[in-house]
């Protein structure tokens, strides 16, 4: 992606059109946020009050419940809702980028070497990131007065999918989890997100999707674990040229943590008498943690390797930028109206999400 040498500032007719770019892009999240939060909630409280006899509170949390012990129910509500968010907003994303799926699922531009410094890179920073955000977490909670409600299960979601479920509900949750939302997830915010923001600038586009992704989590245990790891998928899709090495490292991703959390959820460590029963319980959580550690230990070996080869070499920016950009990115982005609705709703309901963990 190339722009022009010559830095001018935007004339009277294009300031209007980086204002409708801005505006149209904003659409993406606006139809994501709407129907994977607001239209979700609104229905969910409308069936629970229902069931439940009422609309008065009470009546709601006992209808919730109800739906929720509902494996249909909770499946619409759960994944439902989600995956129909995504597809809404892919399709108004092609729909105002005019993005080219088909060259963006092309075979990357990187070889075998390249591609294992990505997925290097990638579970390092998930790594360190991670361990970091459950520091920050710990600190918050100490500086809040709540640092005894503070669990590490809290902070991992350590409940993916209940046990009681039928079969059918456990092989839906862990497609959505490892396959399907991982595919959606880079669509969108690498794919068609990614395209629009980065018109004016690479630097840019990267980082205003990575926000975003960290935000839509909506959880604050999440955010700054998903806005890192969406900086490396950002700059892989924007060097290589395609969407393949983000969705198959979104897909490892979430693979390798729904297996531990799996595991974790198998083991039954109520019963601390029985040393037996629980030594064999932890064999499978020992051995699966212990794989998924080296695996991470190497990945972060291999990424200080790759920064002190590229640290020594004559490289310039990763990602370009220059007074033309500057002037048509962060000063449009930040005063149009819809972003900042958008994002200060994300913002409010991940800084909030800190009540879940107390």
């Amino acid at each position: 992606m190339t722009f022009q040498n010559t830095f001018t500032h935007p004339d009277a007719e294009e300031h209007k059109l980086l204002r409708k770019h801005y505006f149209r892009l904003a659409w993406i999240m606006i139809v994501l946020v709407l129907i994977f939060s607001e239209l979700n909630s609104l229905v969910m409280t409308i069936s629970s009050g229902i069931i439940g006899g009422g609309f008065t509170e009470e009546c709601i949390n006992a209808g919730k419940q109800i739906l929720r012990s509902t494996p249909v129910m909770h499946a619409i509500y759960s994944y439902g809702f989600p995956i129909a968010a995504d597809i809404a907003a892919l399709g108004i994303g092609l729909l105002i980028t005019k993005t080219d799926l088909k060259s963006k699922l092309k075979t990357p531009g990187m070889n075998g070497k390249g591609f294992l410094g990505a997925t290097a890179i990638t579970f390092s920073v998930a790594t360190v990131v991670a361990f970091v955000n459950v520091i920050l977490i710990f600190a918050l909670m100490a500086a809040m007065g709540k640092l005894s409600d503070f669990s590490i299960e809290k902070t991992t979601s350590a409940s993916i999918a209940p046990k009681g479920n039928p079969l059918w509900l456990d092989v839906l949750i862990y497609i959505y989890i490892c396959l399907l939302g991982p595919i959606l997830e880079e669509l969108i915010f690498r794919g068609v997100l990614l395209e629009g923001l980065r018109k004016y600038g690479n630097l840019f586009g990267i980082i205003m999707s990575s926000v975003l992704f960290g935000l839509m989590h909506q959880n604050i245990a999440q955010c700054l674990p998903a806005f890192a790891i969406g900086l490396v998928w950002g700059f892989i899709a924007v060097k290589s040229g395609s969407l393949i090495p983000s969705i198959f490292l979104h897909i490892l991703n979430n693979t390798m943590s729904a297996v531990l959390l799996a595991v974790m959820q198998s083991v039954n460590l109520s019963d601390l008498t029985n040393i037996t029963a629980l030594m064999n319980a932890s064999v499978s959580l020992i051995i699966t943690s212990a794989l998924i550690s080296i695996f991470r230990l190497v990945c972060i070996i291999g990424s200080i390797i790759i920064i002190v080869r590229y640290s020594s070499s004559a490289h310039g920016k990763l990602v370009e930028t220059n007074g033309y950009t500057n002037s048509r990115t962060w000063k449009y982005f930040f005063t149009s109206i819809p972003w900042l609705v958008v994002i200060g709703y994300l913002l409010f309901t991940t800084v909030t999400s800190i009540s879940r963990l107390a």
